[in-house]
């Protein structure tokens, strides 16, 4: 008797265990179909992640070229500035590399060079033609084409910081320039190189009241403004790139 009491409790807890293990069984089923559907959604919002990223790059590239193409507009109304903007971004770009900023930083800098100047859409022509020196008036009028240039560019979200170095690329270590003042390292440091390149192309390119100066004038002038009206560190650097000779602007 005692004998099937023991049976009937070892087969009562044999079906106990087969309950559980089949339990648990089911349990692992539903945690790799679980586990496979959580997969097969992060794969799904990896390419919806891609996709989403090709068209902001699609976009931004769109915006760019349309930029673009107000900065070609202005360039092309005037001989002696055409091809300034693709010179400065391009010695821009190698500026920044050469200091150490990474591909990504370079290249915004270089989208910057390249718009620099598209506030300038708002000043007269016979302004930026004018073969003689500005009148003060003149002058207060060509200085707000930083601050033009970045309410242009500003709205637009994939471009802000560029339109911080377009709006301070005249700003000036020792404070003398404009729109804000800003002094030494409180100008942003794409805003920096930017404006040794700016002042580069426009001494070593025609412009309507002079004629290009020689390489080494070129390369005095800057070193003069060294510390002064351009930063001193990057300015050494520059006149390291440019230490083989080339008078071609822009590099």
């Amino acid at each position: 008797m005692a004998g099937q009491v023991a049976l009937s409790q070892a087969l009562s807890y044999a079906r106990d265990l087969k309950a559980l293990y089949e339990a648990s069984q089911a349990r692992e089923r539903d945690l790799a179909t679980t586990n496979d559907r959580l997969c097969a959604a992060y794969q799904q919002s990896l390419r919806y992640a891609a996709d989403l990223k090709k068209t902001y790059r699609q976009l931004e590239r769109s915006v760019l070229q349309s930029l673009l193409g107000l900065a070609n507009a202005l360039e092309a109304k005037d001989p002696y500035t055409r091809g300034h903007s693709e010179r400065v971004a391009r010695s821009a770009r190698r500026l920044a590399l050469a200091v150490g900023l990474p591909p990504g930083s370079a290249e915004t800098i270089a989208h910057a060079g390249l718009l620099h100047d598209l506030g300038k859409i708002a000043v007269p022509e016979a302004i930026l033609r004018k073969p003689a020196p500005l009148t003060e008036e003149e002058w207060r009028v060509m200085r707000q084409h930083p601050l033009t240039g970045a309410q242009i560019v500003s709205p637009l979200e994939c471009f802000e910081e560029e339109a911080v170095i377009i709006r301070h690329h005249h700003e000036r270590p020792d404070g003398s320039g404009y729109p804000d003042g800003l002094g030494a390292d409180r100008i942003p440091l794409g805003a920096r190189i930017v404006a040794i390149a700016d002042m580069y192309d426009a001494l070593a390119s025609d412009r309507p009241y002079r004629r290009r100066l020689p390489q080494g004038d070129v390369v005095r002038c800057l070193r003069e403004a060294a510390g002064r009206t351009l930063d001193g560190r990057l300015t050494t650097a520059f006149l390291a790139l440019i230490s083989d000779g080339s008078p071609e602007p822009g590099l």
